[in-house]
């Protein structure tokens, strides 16, 4: 009698599995799914902002990367110039000096740039390196090392010479 009832018991939980599964096939093949759409208005929507940082007026961009824009496309021309940067397939130099500058020059976080730009936080923190150190390698080309010698009106003049002292 034992045997007869742990039979049933276990037909009754091989039934109550094999139901739970049949519903559960038969709600997802009536589920609707929607289809995944590209993000083709980002690439849009990334250029326009891009484009109104630059033309909106000087004043406009220094506010928003602290450079006037003829000062942006000089410092992007060394940068290619020199071989420091490229563009890649997805973000071109100049969206990525803009990055940059936004992240040094307002304090912006990675994760709110990403939000304007449409791009991950990866993508931005990726870019962010890539720049900061083509933008460290332009010391070697923009920083002259002191001369030794000191000019004689410094020398000269009992002003400065307790900070000038030779």
């Amino acid at each position: 009698m034992d045997s007869k009832i742990i039979h049933a018991a276990c037909m009754g939980a091989a039934v109550t599995v094999i139901a739970t599964g049949v519903a559960i096939i038969k709600q997802e093949r009536n589920r609707i799914y929607i289809p995944r759409e590209p993000r083709t208005k980002a690439i849009a929507q990334r250029e326009f902002y891009i484009d109104s940082i630059l033309n909106r007026g000087d004043r406009h961009c220094v506010e928003q990367i602290r450079m006037k824009p003829v000062i942006l496309y000089r410092l992007c021309d060394v940068l290619t110039s020199r071989d420091l940067l490229r563009s890649t397939q997805n973000v071109s130099i100049r969206e990525q000096v803009i990055v940059f500058l936004q992240i040094v020059g307002q304090n912006k976080r990675f994760c709110f740039i990403s939000g304007i730009y449409y791009r991950s936080i990866e993508t931005i923190h990726r870019y962010f390196r890539i720049v900061l150190k083509a933008d460290l390698k332009l010391y070697e080309h923009l920083i002259k090392d002191p001369e030794d010698t000191v000019p004689a009106e410094i020398m000269n003049n009992r002003k400065f010479y307790p900070y000038f002292k030779v």
